[in-house]
């Protein structure tokens, strides 16, 4: 019994240290998704009833290593209405997930960069193996600015955020293509899931 006692009082430490956190984390993404559905109904009305999310999965938030890209060249970024938005790649980002590491890309959209209020903006737009499946055909982005990496070039990615293009709810929008430089081979069940009725 007193070998036991003293490891019952640590995990017992253990969760009521750990609960808090874990609890503080799922509200504050229960907030983000009541504010992103909030913002949707402008476009898609009552319909946001059909908005839905993967459960919380606090291991899809994962940290970064930074490679900021210079001396980069703007390119034709394809668009779902068969046009392209001029684009430039900014950083690569390297990462471990579940044990496994990868590379994704962040871009800049030129017409943001040319606006004072978004020209710190830059966005991750990825396809996964939930693409076409459960999640949308024409994948998920993630949205930052330049003040979310460290001063050390780290950034933390949360796919939990990770949201659908305009495009996935309703025509007439011009969505940026993830790039298949921005394919991940593995199936992230975080974020937005397909939207349908």
């Amino acid at each position: 019994m007193k070998l036991k006692t003293p490891f019952l009082f640590l995990t017992v430490c253990f969760f009521a240290l750990s609960s808090p956190a874990q609890s503080s984390y799922r509200d504050s993404l229960m907030n983000y998704q009541h504010h992103y559905k909030k913002d949707l109904y402008a476009i898609i009305k009552k319909d946001t009833a059909y908005v839905k999310f993967y459960p919380v999965d606090s291991s899809y938030r994962i940290v970064a290593r930074v490679k900021k890209l210079y001396e980069q060249n703007f390119f034709p970024m394809a668009t779902s209405d068969n046009k392209a938005h001029e684009a430039i790649k900014y950083a690569a980002l390297q990462f471990n997930l579940h044990g496994k590491e990868y590379t994704l890309f962040a871009y800049q959209l030129s017409f943001l960069m040319s606006s004072a209020e978004h020209k710190n903006n830059f966005f991750i737009p990825f396809t996964d193996g939930t693409s076409g499946i459960d999640s949308y055909s024409g994948g998920k982005y993630i949205d930052f600015v330049t003040g979310d990496i460290s001063a050390d070039n780290i950034l933390v990615i949360d796919f939990n955020r990770s949201y659908n293009p305009y495009c996935a709810f309703k025509k007439g929008y011009s969505c940026p293509i993830p790039p298949k430089e921005n394919s991940l081979p593995v199936a992230i069940w975080a974020g937005e899931m397909d939207f349908y009725k």
